[in-house]
């Protein structure tokens, strides 16, 4: 039976709880601090658990990474991975960034959160610059084949389009999603993309400049 967009259940994405937590994540010296990381990216994929299986396939690939960067900061190596930079340092000086064993490298795993970010970071942007009325199924379709979708497999696109062409109006997706009434999440959205877009940068930034936007 094809899954369908439910908008009979109110969801719990906090769009506040996301942006404290990117706000948090950024610290004065640039360095993004991966706990509050991991703890924002915890929220984001609510986003992905619109309902029931929709999404669903992104949301699990995302709550495993999540889970393998936790598995990081709890190891006898834990004080490495306090920031995304340091994270990326002792990789890279220690020659275990490409390791795809149990667990994978945290840099390996990071780049794959890193790929969604770009994605839900133009979506959200372009959401919150749309009308009420606007199609999220044609704005998540555009930017996904912008962003994420150039890292998917076919049948993961086809999966994705799928999911996205189910996707309501935009007040209907924020009214249905989000913790926010509609007026508070509109005006949490840009604040939102804010905090977002700084990291995404200074990520992109520091493994272009380490080679390893192309980790396998």
């Amino acid at each position: 039976m094809a899954a369908e967009f439910r908008t009979d259940v109110k969801h719990d994405f906090d769009l506040e709880v996301v942006l404290d937590a990117f706000n948090s994540c950024n610290l004065p010296d640039n360095s993004l601090n991966l706990d509050y990381y991991v703890a924002g990216y915890q929220e984001l994929c609510r986003f992905f658990k619109l309902s029931g299986k929709l999404f669903g396939f992104v949301a699990s690939e995302l709550e495993s990474k999540i889970q393998i960067l936790k598995t990081h900061r709890k190891s006898e190596n834990g004080n490495a991975y306090e920031t995304i930079q340091s994270m990326v340092d002792f990789e890279v000086t220690n020659g275990i960034t490409k390791v795809s064993g149990s667990p994978p490298s945290g840099s390996r795993t990071l780049l794959r959160l890193h790929r969604a970010l770009g994605f839900i970071s133009e979506f959200m942007d372009r959401l919150a610059k749309s009308d009420d009325d606007a199609k999220t199924s044609v704005i998540a379709s555009e930017v996904y084949k912008e962003t994420l979708g150039l890292y998917h497999p076919w049948v993961i696109q086809k999966m994705a389009g799928f999911a996205m062409y189910m996707l309501p109006s935009r007040r209907q997706l924020i009214d249905t999603m989000c913790k926010q009434n509609y007026e508070k999440a509109l005006n949490t959205l840009p604040k939102v993309v804010d905090a977002l877009k700084p990291i995404y940068n200074v990520t992109q930034e520091l493994y272009e400049s380490n080679d390893l936007l192309n980790l396998p």
